[in-house]
């Protein structure tokens, strides 16, 4: 079913990029000296995970419901058009997670039970600083662009668990780095983006408004992480001028090679971007604009990853 899907939205891509119209905002820069701001909030929720060998599976204790994993990301994002042709980016990343086993009683380092309602672990801080730029190379017959960015580990979110009542020392610093929020590694990215929008004839008098865009690059990571293809797939239509409905294929695979961290995913989203006012989140002209995303997401596979629901919210202005 993974590669029918995969070989689908390859051929859409594919048949889009050759016809004619507007360009995708993924390979698109700002124009010049305007700035879009985008705030980015992200809720994930699991009962599974995918383990070593991608099986999709529970943690040991039994039942359905023996554990929770929850994850909460937001990620304010600005870009700013330094000319036409050049976008500087930043933006911050910061964590909340709490994992929970409700039928693995909590103890303490000499055996006891503490809690028996079950075993709770949380963590939170800033994970990333992202900086970056994209260049745009060319238009036509499709908007090609290049964007390099740099992950900054700030040195938060590893080792600061959040377990202060249990009250022993040396079983706070074992639990400090649970649940995972992150690595703890400097990273550098490439990617190529490659977009553009285009109409399907839908009647001899309606052409239905559509886009498609595609992202492939590769990420070099420290500090015993091992380096990753990230790759990213994305298309929808507007129905109305103010309405666009879209869905996206955002994945990751680790690279064999040194390094002992080794994780892979493939999220599938669909959602709405409720254009409000101006321009839309594809077309950048240099009008003001703002929109409201929400989309809803899975993980469809994995290696070493959490199987995680998402549910999405974007707020989007430029100016």
């Amino acid at each position: 079913m993974k590669k029918n899907v995969l070989a689908t939205l390859f051929v859409f891509i594919i048949i889009s990029l050759v016809l004619t119209d507007d360009v995708f905002a993924g390979a698109w820069t700002v124009p010049k000296h305007k700035v879009w701001l985008e705030y980015y909030t992200k809720i994930g929720n699991a009962r599974k995970y995918f383990n070593s060998n991608g099986n999709l599976t529970s943690t040991p204790s039994s039942g359905a419901n023996s554990f929770r994993d929850q994850v909460l990301t937001m990620e304010p994002k600005i870009e700013f058009g330094v000319t036409d042709w050049l976008t500087a980016l930043a933006s911050v990343e910061s964590k909340a997670a709490q994992y929970k086993e409700y039928q693995r009683p909590e103890k303490d380092p000499y055996g006891n039970i503490i809690l028996p309602e079950g075993y709770t672990v949380k963590n939170h801080d800033i994970v990333n600083v992202k900086v970056g730029g994209r260049w745009r190379i060319m238009d036509a017959p499709f908007v090609l662009s290049t964007q390099t960015k740099v992950f900054i580990y700030t040195g938060y979110g590893i080792n600061h668990g959040d377990k202060e009542e249990v009250g022993f020392k040396t079983y706070l610093e074992d639990r400090r780095n649970l649940p995972c929020i992150g690595y703890g590694n400097d990273s550098l990215e490439q990617r190529i983006l490659i977009g553009k929008t285009f109409s399907l004839p839908m009647t001899e008098k309606f052409k239905l408004p559509c886009y498609a865009g595609a992202e492939f690059g590769y990420r070099w990571n420290n500090r015993g992480v091992r380096n990753g293809i990230p790759w990213f797939l994305e298309g929808g239509f507007w129905p109305f001028s103010w309405l666009l409905l879209k869905s996206e294929l955002d994945a990751y695979g680790c690279q064999g090679g040194p390094g002992k961290v080794e994780g892979s995913y493939g999220i599938w989203r669909a959602g709405a971007v409720w254009q409000v006012f101006g321009g839309d989140s594809v077309l950048r002209q240099g009008n003001k604009l703002f929109n409201l995303e929400f989309d809803y997401g899975i993980t469809a596979w994995g290696k070493n990853t959490t199987a995680y629901r998402e549910y999405v919210m974007k707020v989007q202005t430029q100016f």
